[in-house]
């Protein structure tokens, strides 16, 4: 009997250490996505939308990881993020958007910020929530939510009246502090 620990069952050769891995930022993959994540970048800041119409499940893994790549070596234009969207049907769209991803962590609220208070009733209306709340063809849902939306509503408008804001109905647009 063979007590070596270096033959294999079997009757085969001993086992060999691999040498050092190569790191993946040196495999031939991901040397190529480091180079298609800058032409991306610059063809949205040339075109600020790319179209890929019928992509295959491998192309937009692909195009995922491309974007991934250029979001991880910050190759994004300052004050401005990439953004997938699906794109007629099958298709996939890429644009630059402004402004931080809104679930990023610059975007949550300061530590120690004060909440917005939430009225536990309807009374005292600013102008707007009391429009909102007359035309029953908006906010259609079931009646509890529709009241819970009223009085956020209400706290938001409230709020943003306090702070120096003016609170008037028209077209949403949110601009950066």
């Amino acid at each position: 009997m063979i007590d070596d620990d270096s033959a294999v069952a079997g009757g085969g050769e001993p086992a060999t250490s691999a040498g050092p891995r190569t790191p993946y930022s040196e495999k031939p993959v991901a040397r190529d996505r480091r180079a298609k994540a800058p032409k991306l970048i610059e063809r949205l800041v040339a075109e600020s939308r790319v179209r890929i119409t019928g992509p295959h499940d491998d192309e937009v893994a692909e195009w995922r990881r491309v974007v991934n790549c250029a979001k991880r070596h910050g190759l994004e234009p300052a004050g401005r993020r990439i953004e997938m969207v699906p794109y007629g049907g099958p298709g996939l769209e890429l644009l630059l958007a402004d402004g931080p991803h809104p679930n990023a962590r610059s975007q949550r609220p300061k530590e120690g910020a004060d909440p917005v208070p939430v009225p536990s009733r309807l009374g005292n209306l600013r102008p707007i929530v009391t429009a909102l709340k007359d035309d029953e063809s908006r906010l259609v849902m079931p009646s509890a939510l529709r009241h819970r939306s009223l009085l956020l509503l209400q706290g938001l408008a409230a709020e943003a009246v306090r702070r120096g804001h003016e609170v008037k109905e028209g077209r949403v647009v949110l601009l950066p502090a």
